[in-house]
């Protein structure tokens, strides 16, 4: 949802959470949030609209994301630094379809995923019937090495619960393959949601992977401009995901994605 009218509904939602912190030049907010690492109370955070959901009561969920400002007010993230997952609950305010808003609950920095201060990509999904839920598919990329996971939360009356914060979905290390890197792999998932085996109340989540690992293969020799001759292994399969009653869980299959 990246339309002209969804953001400018999203600037009319974070003028409502942020007052005079929301700045209209560069479509965010630098705000004071909780330190998530407790280490002191608040620090400075900019703060930007990533993606809202209109429920069919009228009100509406706004997800945001929060990067480590600088001195100047301007995001200040390191490679290794994560986005910080911000949830906000709100109700109309004034005639219907003015665009005003007021705020009914805050949950901020309440999760740190992805990288270089960036969530990643955030899909609202259906955890099962009455069960909506939020799908962040986010990952990392250092040293030729890359590795995407999906976290799963649910959204509740004001609050939000985290269901799994690492399933890996993706993973290569395409930019460390060299003549002399013994093995060499790039996995994919595709996820989906369907019925739960077990007839529970959440959906299970399943996963199709493919892709394929190269090993040098053993006792050949090359002359120094050659590369090796590899022995290609596929990774293939499919896992499947159940809820517990705490977190979602392998259940079937196999995850081949290796980590990293």
């Amino acid at each position: 949802m990246n339309t002209p009218q969804a953001r400018e509904r999203e600037a009319g939602m974070m003028r409502a959470v942020f007052g005079k912190d929301y700045r209209d030049d560069s479509d965010d907010a630098l705000a004071d949030l909780p330190d998530p690492d407790k280490h002191i109370d608040k620090l400075s955070y900019v703060v930007s609209a990533v993606s809202h959901k209109l429920l069919p009561d009228g009100r509406a969920i706004l997800v945001a994301n929060a990067e480590t400002a600088n001195t100047e007010g301007t995001a200040e993230s390191a490679h290794a630094s994560p986005g910080l997952l911000n949830v906000f609950f709100l109700a109309p305010k004034g005639q219907p379809g003015d665009g005003q808003w007021q705020v009914v609950k805050r949950l901020e920095n309440i999760a740190g995923l992805g990288s270089s201060g960036q969530l990643g990509e955030v899909h609202w999904v259906t955890l099962g019937a009455n069960k909506p839920g939020l799908a962040i598919r986010h990952g990392y990329t250092g040293q030729g090495y890359t590795i995407t996971q999906l976290a799963l939360f649910e959204i509740g009356d004001g609050k939000v619960t985290a269901l799994d914060g690492g399933i890996d979905l993706y993973s290569d290390n395409m930019g460390a393959c060299g003549p002399d890197t013994d093995e060499c792999w790039m996995v994919d998932g595709k996820w989906r949601f369907a019925a739960a085996r077990d007839g529970g109340a959440y959906d299970d989540l399943l996963i199709d992977f493919k892709g394929a690992s190269e090993k040098i293969k053993p006792g050949v020799t090359v002359k120094p401009d050659e590369d090796p001759p590899r022995i290609a292994t596929p990774l293939n399969g499919h896992a499947r995901y159940g809820y517990d009653g705490k977190a979602y869980k392998l259940v079937e299959g196999k995850n081949p994605v290796p980590g990293i």
